[in-house]
């Protein structure tokens, strides 16, 4: 036996990080803690705008959220990001109820009015643990995905990079950084397909196969890491 990976999808009703980022769509809110303190719900937020406006807007808007929230700080803005500290009212939040189950919260974000959880649970434990999930008063849950956990490395922010590294060959690696350094990459491209298999010495369909392969096992793992940190991505209704 071991631990699964599983990425939910879920709604509750009077949540100040539900009912804000429900009304401003094209903000996300990445949990960086949550913990309760007496008699209220303690959480910090990273919070990802698409836009200047869009930041904006939402910092102007919190304080009409009031009735979900005892207290809301933001931290520092920087670009399209702020940080943000919010003070809760126990029954605004489902703290007690979900973590008395039997899981393991790696990952929290909230966005277009849904929270994303990603969680390790003991493979014998899944169908119990998502039983009682699903059987929680006011709690309505969506399993997005389920996949084995290949290593503790899967949650280590340093490996991804380390990673990719290892997965490309030699060839890759220098026809990589050729390409890059010669423009290859910039639009328009300042150099082509042809010139740099001339200054490999080798036939154009190979060098075109190693920058594909190279491309393709780069952007496989950062999509596969983006997925994991930000699993709201995963359901693409959020974009209709």
């Amino acid at each position: 036996m071991g631990l699964k990976k599983v990425i939910l999808k879920l709604w509750h009703p009077n949540c100040w990080s539900i009912e804000s980022t429900k009304d401003h769509p094209r903000v996300c809110l990445i949990s960086n803690g949550l913990f309760k303190l007496e008699n209220e719900v303690r959480a910090n937020f990273h919070l990802v705008a698409e836009s200047y406006e869009d930041l904006k807007e939402f910092i102007e808007d919190i304080e009409n959220y009031s009735e979900y929230a005892h207290e809301v700080y933001v931290i520092g803005k920087n670009d399209l990001e702020a940080d943000i500290h919010a003070r809760f009212p126990p029954h605004t939040t489902f703290y007690e109820k979900v973590f008395s189950l039997e899981f393991m919260p790696m990952r929290i974000s909230i966005s277009n009015g849904f929270e994303y959880w990603v969680i390790l649970v003991d493979e014998e434990k899944l169908s119990e643990t998502l039983n009682k999930l699903m059987e929680l008063e006011d709690i309505e849950v969506e399993v997005l995905s389920i996949t084995n956990l290949r290593s503790l490395e899967d949650e280590r922010v340093e490996d991804v990079i380390g990673e990719i590294l290892r997965s490309l060959s030699m060839k890759q690696k220098k026809v990589l950084i050729c390409a890059y350094k010669r423009g290859y990459f910039e639009w328009p491209r300042k150099t082509s397909v042809n010139e740099l298999a001339k200054s490999f010495g080798i036939a154009k369909s190979t060098c075109l196969h190693h920058l594909r392969t190279a491309e393709l096992k780069i952007i496989r793992r950062i999509i596969e890491e983006l997925r994991d940190r930000e699993p709201h991505l995963l359901d693409i209704k959020a974009f209709e």
